[in-house]
């Protein structure tokens, strides 16, 4: 089964307002966009990691929330890998508006059940915009329980374990992994590319 999850659990503070909320010029929401292109990636059952108190309610997605508050995205990832039935689990962040259903497809043939995929583009991980097993819960949760929280080390981790692999970016994904991060980023120029 491939399911997918939406990252919304951050504090949005450089944005200064809940990212998932955002308008974007076709009147969807940046939260509603992630989970069409999940669905049009093959995405047969939605997540979407919030903070708890969080006022949002799209139909046809589950709200997980994380179990440890402020953790960082390995909070959110662990929260939604949890939630998920076996098979794989896209992830994306809810400010990557320029990210499509054809790059989802893309990651989603590269992995398998036993080994998830993340891109790498000019040198970066990006595992925000990524497929997991959803058998990697209980690594996770781990990861979630130490003292180093940060996702890239856990990816790291799963890499050498042969559960994950990188993979380049071909030319043709330059700013599909960019996120809007200030207000700065959200413009007519920044706007998302079709879906």
């Amino acid at each position: 089964m491939l399911s997918g999850l939406i990252l919304a659990g951050g504090r949005s503070s450089r944005m200064g307002r809940d990212k998932a909320g955002l308008v974007l010029p076709d009147g969807h929401t940046l939260l509603q966009r992630q989970a069409d292109i999940l669905r049009a990636a093959g995405a047969s059952t939605l997540f979407a990691s919030v903070r708890r108190g969080t006022g949002v309610d799209l139909p046809g997605v589950t709200f997980v929330h994380d179990r440890v508050a402020d953790a960082g995205p390995i909070a959110g990832i662990a929260a939604g890998l949890c939630a998920a039935p076996a098979g794989l689990v896209i992830v994306v962040a809810v400010d990557m508006p320029h990210l499509g259903e054809e790059h989802l497809r893309k990651l989603v043939s590269l992995a398998t059940d036993a080994c998830g995929v993340v891109p790498v583009q000019d040198g970066q991980m990006e595992p925000l915009a990524a497929v997991y097993p959803a058998a990697l819960a209980d690594s996770a949760e781990d990861a979630l329980g130490s003292e180093r929280r940060a996702v890239h080390a856990w990816v790291t981790r799963e890499v050498k374990q042969g559960r994950l692999r990188l993979w380049d970016t071909p030319p043709d994904w330059a700013g599909a992994l960019r996120s809007w991060n200030t207000p700065g980023d959200v413009s007519p120029r920044a706007g998302p590319e079709p879906m």
